[in-house]
């Protein structure tokens, strides 16, 4: 196993048991404990990966030995290894919580459902690892594809309806980012991403050149829910099976951000964004997610579903982060991807917890979990806090990190708006709290706390949130030297 395969193995893991899974049949307990092995093993390649590339050096591996940019390059850096660390490591903690929950929604299909999980996490580690416009798109259908599915695992009709409006929407993603490829590859004549970087400048200001970077972004603006092109996400979020949703709101969106800033800042670099004008497209769609994202927030009753929107918020406020084109800013944005992607795993894993346990789905019948889950509540809190952004813990210092670069800047509304998204998030999570600690419960209420994993789970990643928060201004030293893209 040498530092050049790092890639490769990274998602090899979960492809090979997805493709296992359907053939040992004979003992459904397989897939739970197959899925939950694949994905510890691929949690421990991304970090070993990460520490290969944690000094800025990378990797590159050539499929079958072909050379760029006739081949398919598989490249590890920096900010590559942390999101296939991230990506794999919330899998590995949402998989291994809802084991229960899995068993209990889904039956006797549980085979299929772990072949798509992992299926669906090897297109994302896909897009993560390679270098290739062509084959980023491949894994971007099959983590579309098995997205879709996943959904359908939801409740009944509306979790169909949910998955057909997610694949209309996802598909009309995908052919904008392919018709954005093709006319990129008609001006450079490549596919390779450090090859057209090196390829652009000769006919960047071309139409060609304009709708090629036009049609990509909006394709990973559809793909990502970023507002106006949310239409699919909190349908999608709300309908979908409880241990589904757990997994695909903190790790699809974010993987798909990941995406949008590999291409546009190592591909089209800086000079393009502002060239284009995009840096100000993203201020101005990102404060407007911000805003319509936590108002609507505030006024679902369904828990997941305000979640959801709480996410199309949170994309605007990384939008924001990266808009400004400054480098304490743009880590923030990356903090904030991944304190994201750790909140919303344990925010849909104590929904999923609270609906196993006692059905508690809507946001009214909260005040139950008070004197029956106490230590899920508790957890809830402290995550809430987070996402609210509370000092010492890490959701405060990725906002603050985005408020710093608009001062900076001399973006002052954009600081006035991040520290109204602390506001406007608190406004959504204290009616929930409000809820709990207001209301009196039912009297004969008895304390039957989430299955113990699930417990666990939501229990590590809040006190996860606080060691972050502890290291927070370590790792932004060492994001500062190693995940700053040229040109910022």
């Amino acid at each position: 196993m040498t530092p050049e395969n790092a890639p490769v193995l990274i998602f090899l893991c979960p492809f090979v048991v997805a493709l296992l899974l359907p053939v040992l049949r004979f003992d459904k307990r397989l897939a739970y404990y197959g899925a939950v092995v694949a994905l510890a093993a691929s949690a421990g390649l991304s970090y070993w990966g990460l520490t290969l590339v944690q000094n800025g050096t990378a990797i590159s591996h050539f499929m079958g030995g072909w050379l760029a940019p006739y081949g398919i390059e598989w490249y590890l850096d920096s900010l590559s290894a942390l999101m296939a660390f991230l990506v794999t490591s919330i899998a590995l903690i949402v998989v291994f919580a809802t084991g229960e929950t899995v068993e209990r929604e889904i039956g006797t299909v549980r085979i299929p459902y772990y072949t798509i999980a992992l299926l669906h996490l090897s297109g994302l580690l896909g897009m993560i690892l390679t270098r290739d416009f062509f084959n980023f798109f491949v894994f971007l259908e099959v983590a579309s594809l098995t997205a879709y599915a996943l959904v359908a695992t939801g409740d009944n009709v509306r979790g169909n309806m949910a998955s057909l409006r997610y694949l209309f929407i996802g598909t009309l993603g995908a052919s904008f980012y392919l018709l954005g490829v093709g006319y990129l590859y008609a001006g450079t004549g490549t596919l390779n991403m450090t090859d057209m970087a090196a390829r652009l400048p000769g006919f960047i200001g071309s139409r060609t050149a304009f709708l090629g970077i036009l049609f990509i972004f909006l394709g990973l603006a559809v793909k990502m829910g970023l507002f106006p092109f949310h239409g699919w996400l909190p349908d999608s979020y709300a309908h979908a099976s409880d241990s589904a949703s757990a997994l695909l709101a903190p790790l699809t969106t974010k993987v798909i951000i990941y995406s949008f800033i590999r291409i546009f800042f190592s591909v089209f670099q800086v000079s393009v964004i502002e060239q284009f004008s995009l840096d100000t497209v993203l201020l101005v769609v990102g404060a407007i997610a911000v805003i319509a994202g936590s108002f609507l927030a505030f006024v679902q009753t369904n828990f997941k579903r305000m979640l959801a929107y709480s996410t199309i918020s949170h994309i605007g406020l990384i939008m924001l982060g990266i808009g400004l084109l400054e480098k304490t800013a743009f880590l923030g944005a990356v903090l904030h991807i991944l304190n994201q992607a750790v909140m919303k795993a344990g925010l849909f894993l104590i929904a999923a917890a609270a609906a196993h346990r006692h059905g508690i789905r809507d946001i009214l019948d909260f005040t139950r979990l008070r004197a029956r889950m106490p230590w899920t509540l508790a957890a809830f809190i402290l995550i809430a806090l987070s996402m609210i952004g509370a000092p010492p813990l890490f959701g405060f210092f990725s906002k603050w990190y985005i408020l710093l670069g608009a001062i900076k800047t001399g973006q002052h509304w954009v600081a006035v708006l991040v520290v109204g998204s602390s506001l406007l998030t608190a406004l959504y999570f204290f009616r929930v709290l409000e809820r709990i600690f207001f209301t009196s419960p039912p009297v004969s209420e008895t304390v039957a706390e989430a299955p113990w994993r699930l417990l666990a789970c939501t229990g590590l990643i809040s006190i996860a949130l606080f060691v972050f928060g502890l290291l927070a201004p370590k790792i932004f030293t060492w994001g500062l030297i190693t995940l700053i893209p040229k040109g910022l």
